[in-house]
């Protein structure tokens, strides 16, 4: 199968796309064609309406655990929270997001290794491990966003520092942060990055830096576990109408 990815990867041109996520060309368009359905989905919704999620989902070892099943079971706690929340809302919650898998080394913060702890992190461990986690744009409805926190902790992610939500960038249009936040969803980068947002007290705006590329065992891993999620269909949620 990693073979057959990589042919596909090399022999990837405008007239015959591979339609991988780590194909820089195929990516670019999937992320154009993700930020404009974001876009016509949302731009009518206040900006004050509007959120940017994410959620830290699970830690795995080994990463051929991430797989379409895994991820289809947190699509339908999104899914079946937000369907029981919108059948008495007055506004209902709406959300359009996608599943990223982040490999991390075993030199974690004390408090990166709090907040993983509870979803399979093992600190005695030095090996890399994979980070499951999911972001999304969402329509608050008629929730608060402390109601909504609350709702998404409540029901299936309680544990210090699963959830995050932010507002939007007052400074940036609604079309200009849909589309920023659309692009950022489908990154698919094989390189370790400074950061995942773990508290509400991250310094808002700042943006990920990217360092060291993955060496290639890990990256192989990576992107064998999102092609075993489904590649770019598998990998995105939509939910509400």
């Amino acid at each position: 199968m990693a073979l057959r990815l990589a042919a596909g990867l090399t022999a990837c041109s405008t007239r015959s796309p591979c339609n991988q996520p780590f194909c820089p060309m195929c990516r670019h368009a999937r992320q154009a064609k993700f930020a404009n359905q974001v876009k016509a989905r949302f731009a009518a919704v206040p900006q004050d309406r509007l959120l940017f999620l994410t959620v830290l989902l699970s830690v795995h070892y080994d990463a051929g655990q991430i797989d379409a099943a895994l991820v289809k079971s947190f699509k339908r706690k999104f899914r079946n929270l937000l369907f029981h929340q919108n059948k008495t809302a007055a506004i209902p919650v709406r959300m359009s997001g996608a599943f990223e898998i982040e490999a991390m080394c075993a030199d974690l913060s004390a408090h990166k290794a709090v907040a993983l702890a509870p979803l399979g992190h093992d600190k005695t461990r030095q090996d890399t491990f994979f980070l499951l986690h999911f972001h999304a744009v969402i329509d608050r409805g008629s929730l608060s966003q402390d109601q909504l926190r609350s709702l998404l902790i409540k029901k299936h992610f309680p544990h210090s520092y699963q959830v995050r939500l932010q507002a939007t960038h007052s400074d940036k249009t609604t079309e200009e942060n849909l589309a920023k936040i659309a692009g950022y969803m489908l990154k698919f980068r094989l390189q370790h990055s400074d950061r995942i947002s773990f508290s509400d007290d991250d310094q808002t705006g700042r943006k990920s830096s990217y360092g060291s590329l993955y060496d290639l065992a890990v990256a192989k891993k990576v992107v064998m576990a999102v092609n075993a999620c489904g590649q770019f269909a598998g990998m995105v949620l939509k939910t509400g109408s």
